[in-house]
């Protein structure tokens, strides 16, 4: 065939992780032109395995896209690609010195992945998972007479449902503190204000507008771990957050208090935080580890102070769907001269490469 308007590259398996893009992203290519679909393992450059002299958007999933493969698509206006906002694996650089934005679609999954750290940090606070785990086994939880609290008998009405020794009860009531202020960790903080709660964040990189419309206090790192019941780690791997929550901070947490562990473990020093839930000082809610998959004998396994789920805060069909849609939809609008949404910015990739960025 003639060479197309519009390629989707894609590697082989890409349903295995992402199974509701690849329909979703073709349906929406066919509707702004001609389209290829090149699943492709290959790790010969894309322009060696398509024809990209007609090409004007390219929707990068997989394969090998190089400076030469810019350089053979002298008609390319727009592309695509989901590289957790660094810029790894496409040339970054050739595509910015034409004025061709790159289209992130990472933020796609930003709202699962805060509604499932929302949810990870109400199950805690209410015990949830815990008490779904009693019932499922069929224990008995309505003894009137004699009120239990696993291997403890408390001096409380029956019903209470929480466990004083951790962080419990209303959400509103806490003071939160929530490590990275972007596109996960933003919702996050303004969701818990609605809810009435004094939240508090640490993010060098967020304007003090966008704070102040939130009605969230921004603070250092050693404040937010001294004065916080509830700490969000929304943090993405970059080099600069390695361990923002480190050794001495985790130790300056408040007794009972609770980690949420969202986007990655990276900023988080996870053999003092498993020291301390071992010991039962602190409550954990995780969707990421230091170690994927976790360990059969890892020692946050089966401990009635945490709750976890296995890293896929982000997946939903939801995200995958707008992965699609926010890609396109962003495709659109360069194709009409318009500003893209979603367009990778050199700052960002700065941000997320960079040892020291600048602020």
């Amino acid at each position: 065939m003639a060479s197309p308007e519009f390629v989707f590259t894609r590697y082989s398996n890409l349903e295995i992780s992402w199974p509701f893009v690849h329909k979703q992203m073709v349906s929406r290519l066919e509707e702004l032109g001609v389209t290829l679909v090149l699943n492709t393992d290959s790790r010969d450059p894309i322009h060696e395995q398509v024809d990209l002299s007609e090409t004007i958007g390219i929707s990068h999933f997989g394969g090998n896209l190089t400076e030469a493969c810019i350089a053979a698509a002298p008609k390319l206006k727009v592309l695509g690609a989901m590289t957790d906002n660094s810029g790894h694996g496409i040339p970054y650089q050739a595509l910015q010195a034409r004025g061709i934005p790159v289209i992130e679609s990472t933020r796609a999954w930003s709202q699962s992945v805060a509604e499932c750290a929302f949810g990870l940090a109400l199950s805690s606070l209410r015990r949830t998972a815990q008490w779904h785990k009693k019932m499922a086994a069929g224990e008995v939880l309505w003894d009137w007479e004699n009120p239990i609290w696993g291997e403890k008998k408390l001096p409380v009405a029956h019903q209470f449902c929480d466990d004083p020794d951790f962080v419990n009860g209303d959400l509103g009531t806490k003071n939160i503190g929530v490590i990275g202020l972007g596109q996960i960790g933003g919702k996050i903080a303004q969701w818990c204000r609605v809810f009435g709660a004094t939240v508090s964040g640490f993010d060098p990189y967020v304007p003090e507008a966008l704070l102040q419309e939130w009605d969230v206090q921004r603070t250092d790192m050693d404040t937010l771990a001294d004065t916080s019941d509830i700490v969000f780690v929304a943090v993405p791997p970059t080099p600069s957050a390695r361990h923002l929550l480190n050794r001495e901070r985790i130790y300056h947490l408040r007794k009972g208090s609770l980690v949420v562990v969202i986007t990655r473990a990276h900023a988080v020093d996870m053999e003092a935080l498993r020291e301390r839930i071992v010991k039962d000082e602190l409550a954990g809610a995780f969707d990421v580890y230091d170690i994927e998959p976790v360990p059969v004998d890892d020692e946050l396994r089966n401990r009635d102070n945490v709750v976890h789920t296995p890293h896929i805060a982000g997946r939903t069909e939801d995200s995958n769907l707008r992965v699609a849609d926010m890609t396109i939809d962003d495709f659109v609008r360069v194709l009409k001269g318009e500003t893209p949404l979603g367009a990778l910015s050199p700052k960002a990739v700065e941000v997320r490469t960079s040892p020291n960025p600048s602020l």
